[in-house]
Order: C-alpha cells, then sequence, then structure tokens
C-alpha cells in the first residue's frame, strides 16, 4: 500500500507526465527528419534475398552477376531512349548528363528508382574488395600507438594502453577469420544508421529518463521535508524504514520509465526502417564503417539484435545507477531543486575528473570507469572505443563496481536516517 503511495505520486505528477510526452515527440520528430532514407534502405532487402548476407566467394559471385544483369538491362533501356549505355551506374549521374536527361523528362519517376536500386547495389558490389582490403591490412596496435601520439600519454598509462589493445588483436583475428566484416548491411557512409540509432537516438533516450529520474527520485525522497509532514510521518520505526520504500518504487519506477521509453522510440524507428533479414548480421560487419573509416570491432561475436538487447538493457542498469546517485544525494540535501542542480554538477565533474589526471598515470584510465563517461559513448558499447575506454569488460566493470558502491552508500544513509534526530 505505502509503496503503491509512493508510486502514485510519480505518475500523478503533471511535470514527469508531461516531460515523458514531450521527449517521446522529440524522439519522434527525430526519426522523421531522417525518415527520407527509408527508401534507399529497402534497396538492400531484395539483394539479401537473392544473395544472403555473408559475402564470401558465393555470395560475391551472386551480387556480382545479378548486377551485371541489372545493368544489362538498364542498358536496354537506355539504348532505347537514348543511344547511350553506361559502364557503371555512377556514369549515370554525372552532372553534365544527369540534369538534362531529368530536365527533358525522357525517364518515367519509376524508371529513375531502377537505377537508383542499381547504384545502390553497385555501392555494395564496389565496397567488397575495399572492406576486405582494410581488415586484412588491419593493425590494432599501430590504431593504439595513433592513439598514445594524439593524446599525448607516456609511461604507465601509455603501456596499459597497449597491453588493453594486445588482447584486442586476437579478437580482430577471430573476426576476419569468421568473415563476420564481410555480411551485407546498411551502408555506413550512406546511411550512418548506427550513428543514428546508437549516437543520436540512444544519446537522447539516455538524457531524457536520466532527467525524468533525477527529478522524480528527489521528488518523492524529499517530498515529506517539503511539505512539512516529516515530524508526522517519521516519528515512528515504520516511518523511518520508509526510505527503503522510496528506494525501491524510484528504481521500479526508473526501469518502467526508461523501458518505456526505450519501447516506444524504438517500435516507432523499426516501423519506419525496415530491419527485416538483418536481425542476425554480426555487429562487426564493414559495411557499418562511416565517413570516419573507423571499423567497429565488437569484443564478441554478436548480432544486431544481440547487441541491440545488450545496449538496452545496459540503459536500463545505468539509470538505476542515476536513482541511486539521485537518492543518496536527496538523503543529505532536503531540497530537490538542489539535488537536480548538484547532480548536474557531479555529472560534469565527472566528465572533467580525466582531464586533470597526469598523462603517464594509469589513473587517466580508470577515471573514465564513470557511468557519466560511460553514456557519453553510447554508440562504442561492446566495442573497441579508443585508448581511454578499449577494456573487454570495460562496460560490466563500470556499472558493476558503481553499483555495489552506491548500493552501500544507500544502505548506510538508510542506517543513519533511522536513528538521525529530524
Amino acid at each position: 500500500m505505502i509503496k503503491r503511495l509512493e508510486f502514485k505520486k510519480i505518475i500523478s505528477s503533471p511535470i514527469i507526465l508531461g516531460l515523458f510526452v514531450l521527449f517521446l515527440l522529440f524522439n519522434c520528430f527525430l526519426i522523421y527528419q531522417q525518415s527520407n532514407l527509408r527508401h534507399d534502405m529497402k534497396s538492400l532487402q531484395p539483394i539479401v534475398q537473392e544473395t544472403g548476407t555473408l559475402m564470401d566467394e558465393e555470395g560475391r559471385q551472386k551480387l556480382q552477376t545479378s548486377y551485371e544483369q541489372d545493368l544489362n538491362t538498364w542498358n536496354k533501356l537506355t539504348q532505347s531512349k537514348t543511344g547511350d549505355t553506361y559502364q557503371t551506374a555512377a556514369e549515370f549521374y554525372k552532372p553534365e548528363l544527369y540534369y538534362s536527361l531529368i530536365e527533358s523528362n525522357i525517364y518515367s519517376k519509376e524508371e529513375l528508382q531502377d537505377i537508383n536500386k542499381l547504384a545502390i547495389k553497385e555501392t555494395y558490389v564496389n565496397s567488397i574488395q575495399e572492406i576486405e582490403t582494410k581488415y586484412n591490412e588491419l593493425n590494432v596496435m599501430e590504431n593504439a600507438e595513433e592513439g598514445i601520439r594524439l593524446f599525448g600519454l607516456k609511461g604507465a598509462a601509455a603501456e596499459k594502453v597497449r597491453e588493453q589493445y594486445a588482447v584486442l588483436k586476437p579478437r580482430v583475428e577471430e573476426l576476419v577469420q569468421n568473415k563476420e566484416h564481410l555480411h551485407l548491411f546498411f551502408h555506413g557512409k550512406m546511411f550512418g544508421t548506427h550513428s543514428f540509432l546508437f549516437k543520436t537516438l540512444f544519446g537522447f533516450m539516455l538524457f531524457q529518463a536520466m532527467i525524468l529520474i533525477v527529478l522524480f527520485t528527489a521528488f518523492i525522497v524529499n517530498y515529506e521535508f517539503e511539505h512539512r509532514t516529516a515530524l508526522v510521518t517519521y516519528a515512528t520505526k515504520r516511518g523511518r524504514r520508509l526510505m527503503w520504500d522510496k528506494l525501491l518504487v524510484s528504481t521500479f519506477a526508473s526501469t518502467l520509465v526508461t523501458v518505456a521509453l526505450l519501447a516506444i522510440t524504438l517500435s516507432v524507428y523499426f516501423i519506419v526502417f525496415d530491419y527485416s533479414g538483418l536481425w542476425n548480421v554480426p555487429i562487426s560487419t564493414g559495411f557499418l564503417i562511416e565517413l570516419n573509416k573507423i571499423p567497429f570491432i565488437s569484443w564478441w561475436n554478436v548480432t544486431f539484435i544481440q547487441y541491440l538487447f545488450m545496449s538496452c538493457g545496459l540503459v536500463v542498469i545505468c539509470q538505476i545507477l542515476f536513482v541511486l546517485i539521485t537518492f543518496c544525494l536527496s538523503m543529505l540535501i532536503r531540497n530537490s531543486y538542489i539535488v537536480f542542480t548538484l547532480f548536474g554538477v557531479i555529472f560534469l565533474a565527472g566528465l572533467y575528473m580525466p582531464s586533470i589526471m597526469p598523462k603517464d598515470s594509469t589513473m587517466l584510465l580508470y577515471t573514465h570507469f564513470s557511468p557519466f563517461i560511460l553514456v557519453m559513448n553510447v554508440k562504442k558499447w561492446w566495442m573497441e572505443s579508443g585508448v581511454f575506454t578499449t577494456f573487454k569488460f570495460y562496460e560490466v566493470i563500470t556499472v558493476t563496481g558503481w553499483l555495489i558502491a552506491l548500493l552501500l552508500t544507500a544502505w548506510f544513509f538508510i542506517k543513519r536516517f533511522a536513528k538521525e534526530n529530524i
């Protein structure tokens, strides 16, 4: 009954509900802004159905044959209309030819869609050899040295980075041997789906959930003090144990809010963008490489759908950490507005902390094991993520260590509160 009343305080708050709806609308707007890509992205599904996703010798041959047949069909059409033929689909898009053809309305809308699909297929055909060459020549130790030089790392810090990249090296060899990098997926340089989904959308959802959670956790923990009923509520032993109920309700509500935010936003995303046939593609596929040309190297051979669920789970756990941080602050400070402000200060301090560490100390690396830095790099969770966070179990160590420390801190504050003079 008490937990239900505490939960009712959260769901009946117009600010919490209003912000939740506003955040959902904003996420839908972000998806809408990218929705013009969905038609081009759909061009991959027929290719996958025809050839499969693995571009080994057999898959590559199927794709090459299909591409040549489509190019031949297109050339027959163009020859009948203009007398021209093309060696590649890209030739059709040369400015000196393309705009004059469009203005003359020689080709119908459907025919222009056909050449667009052919151009996309051609991009995949041309990318395979480039990807294979890149991964065969990939040397993670050189990447480590480049990062060390870039950030000016020295001594123990530099050695620790080399040690971690040496652990990553066998994984890269395994990735190439398994041909994970040769699976078709939405082309990163054309669509940038990984950055949009896991950096933009997930990034906003993390901060949206965090804002809601800090607000309602501080609100219900300080409710009695701010409404001047604390002397009555906490006059008994059962009243003093109310803090346990508030912590449990805050944790439950944070999970519920985060899951709802993820479920609704991702449902809209996957309704707009069709991922059929691609759910089981390895997340380390070379086709995901974006304009920065940096490959995505996961620590384990996981599929896209597995990676998605792993990331969603980590988002939920991070929000529980933020509940515990807010709870502990609220046990010290009896004002929701100050707690919210102080949380923001602590968050920024957590981001700033590594910058004051010596460049030759491993403390520079260990200060990156914080939830504040963790949530800033969603795009590279469970992957090689730069010299500061490339540890095989970086995410697990970070959330486990902080969860244990914060639970013990919360327990200490609750125990102290049970004997505190109000």
